[in-house]
């Protein structure tokens, strides 16, 4: 074992040791595994050490650049929370944060629009410190905030300002919760909607003028109108001349179409604005169908057109539904049927599509010999105040709101209508309604309803109305009728004549002057007697405001008939409350 090959740190334990050349000799071998040992452990010592100083030398630079990155993030957040304050401080709405107790920990600058205090002098502050000033506060919400039973939430609230001005405010709001999970308070934004507002309730004023305005002028043409309606209905029933019969069909058929270019334009307004209401009543789905047909019948023979009907077998007579409106999308198709066909026929079809034991679907359709629609035309014909052809209205006349009335309807009453047309070829107008079949105890009723042969000897009635006319007209029916009557011209002469006499019922105009129908009828309900609480009180107007059939019924009345009315109606009314008079308390 040679010495200078030998660890240095064997060799000072040989010499320590002081061994002899025979004793080292003998324990070779061990001292070269020893030698070897201590030879690997400076080798992996020198590899630990090389180990170390790279990751040292690693380790520096990631520090390095770590401390590098941090100041750069936070240079950045130092930036974007600069231009994050200059956006919250110099946009217009309000922004602010409340603890969980609703003070405020942060308002931006704007919140003196609403406060009309600096945000350092109401940081502190509780919300409920603002509250006064609030006029329609939701308490509800307000009782949220407080008990924080919120996620978020939305509202427009209106307040005073220091100059007594009212401001309009949406006020959104959001709770905040703290990392485990517990309400830290909430975030909320305050947008000035004042122009909004305004702007809104100009549309609503605007809305209720023109509404106003249609309802006054539809009164003062239709009460005109209801005389020449009446006039030519009492004339035809005098039994007149064959040559003044013409005559008179054509003038009540000329002031018929005047009355539903009226209604048209009416009815138009009433859909557009939500208001118009439906009837859900029973009725004979054939007779109505009829009665339709009939008066559009003296139109097609005009023409010498034929009209054909042709009506399922297995389709329910009685049902339950709006009759008006469904006479009146019928009557307005078959109308646009007859004018734009000049030879052949128009068809109208009733057919079952299924039936369950409460419901019936119906399907309708009217199908015409005319002038056709061309097909790129086809998608704009029930568009408001349009009609397929430039010259249309000048050739044919009309609103050009019939088929578009004609579609709310039927939309109103979850369906759709649909046409198919050829030029020169024809139209088929057809769609569904679904309707509730009326059981056989209601068919009773509703037969009976439409009795046509009562008499009305012995009724006796008051008619108030201010105008001379409209009372010479009903006067006129009356005495075809055998009807005994008095008459009244206005509200006060109206209470004096039923506080003397005892009436079966009373026909009451409501626009009158010193008391109008609603006042009388209230004043009647009041007076403490069965025979007044019960008289029946049936509402004549040429009024077709949205709402009058429930100021009627709210006044007290039992009934409304509009002018101008179809004599059979007025009958059928009379004849109704004057047959029941015994129910009412009359004797």
């Amino acid at each position: 074992m040679h010495a200078e090959n030998t660890h240095r740190l064997l060799r000072r334990q040989i010499k320590k040791a002081n061994l002899s050349d025979e004793q080292i000799e003998s324990i070779l071998p061990f001292l070269k595994s020893i030698d070897s040992a201590y030879k690997s452990f400076d080798n992996d010592l020198k590899h630990l050490e090389n180990v170390l100083e790279v990751n040292s030398n690693e380790l520096y630079k990631a520090n390095e650049r770590l401390k590098t990155e941090n100041t750069l993030r936070s240079k950045e957040a130092k930036e974007a929370k600069t231009s994050l304050l200059k956006v919250v401080n110099n946009v217009t709405d309000i922004i602010i944060e409340m603890d969980e107790n609703g003070n405020f920990t942060y308002l931006n600058p704007a919140w003196i629009k609403f406060a009309e205090e600096s945000h350092e002098e109401s940081i502190g502050k509780s919300y409920l410190d603002f509250t006064p000033q609030i006029k329609n506060f939701d308490l509800d919400l307000n009782e949220k905030i407080l008990n924080k039973d919120f996620s978020k939430f939305k509202t427009v609230f209106s307040r005073y300002n220091k100059a007594k001005e009212v401001k309009w405010w949406e006020l959104s709001a959001k709770m905040i919760h703290n990392p485990d999970g517990e309400i830290a308070g909430a975030i909320a934004s305050l947008v000035d909607v004042t122009s909004l507002k305004e702007t809104e309730n100009k549309l609503i004023k605007a809305n209720n003028s023109k509404s106003r305005f249609l309802s006054t002028m539809s009164h003062e043409i239709r009460t005109p109108l209801n005389a020449v309606i009446a006039i030519s209905n009492i004339l035809l029933m005098e039994d007149p001349k064959q040559e003044q019969l013409e005559n008179l069909k054509t003038l009540k058929y000329s002031s018929t179409h005047l009355l539903h270019l009226i209604n048209d334009i009416l009815d138009y307004n009433k859909l557009s604005s939500g208001k118009l209401k439906f009837d859900n009543s029973a009725f004979d789905i054939l007779k109505e169908l009829t009665q339709t047909i009939n008066s559009m019948s003296f139109s097609a023979e005009e023409k010498g057109l034929k009209l054909n009907v042709s009506i399922d077998e297995a389709i329910p007579q009685f049902v339950k539904g709006d009759s008006h409106r469904l006479s009146q999308v019928l009557t307005n198709l078959i109308n646009n049927a007859i004018k734009f066909t000049n030879n052949g026929s128009i068809d109208v079809d009733l057919r079952l599509v299924e039936q369950t034991e409460s419901k019936a679907k119906i399907n309708f359709s009217i199908t015409d010999t005319g002038i056709g629609i061309a097909e790129d035309k086809l998608h704009m014909i029930f568009d408001r105040f349009t009609q397929a052809e430039s010259d249309t209205t000048k050739k044919f006349g009309g609103t050009g709101l019939g088929l578009a009335i004609c579609k709310k309807l039927i939309e109103h009453q979850s369906s759709e209508i649909k046409v198919e047309s050829k030029l020169g070829k024809g139209t088929k107008f057809f769609f569904d309604l679904e309707f509730e079949i009326v059981s056989n105890a209601k068919r009773t009723e509703v037969a009976q309803a439409n009795i046509s042969d009562f008499k009305l000897d012995g009724v006796k009635l008051l008619v108030v109305d201010d105008n001379e006319i409209n009372l010479i007209v009903v006067k006129q029916f009356l005495n075809k009728w055998n009807v005994k009557y008095d008459d009244a011209k206005d509200g006060e002469q109206a209470l004096e004549q039923i506080k003397k006499n005892k009436y079966d019922l009373v026909l009451l105009d409501l626009q009158m002057p010193i008391k109008d129908g609603f006042a009388v009828a209230k004043e009647v309900r009041l007076i403490d007697d069965e025979y007044y609480k019960n008289l029946p009180l049936i509402a004549l107007s040429a009024s077709v405001s949205s709402d009058i059939t429930d100021r009627v019924l709210h006044a007290g009345m039992n009934d409304y008939l509009c002018k101008p009315f179809e004599p059979e109606v007025l009958f059928q009314k009379i004849k109704l409350y004057s047959s029941h008079k015994d129910l009412f308390g009359v004797k």
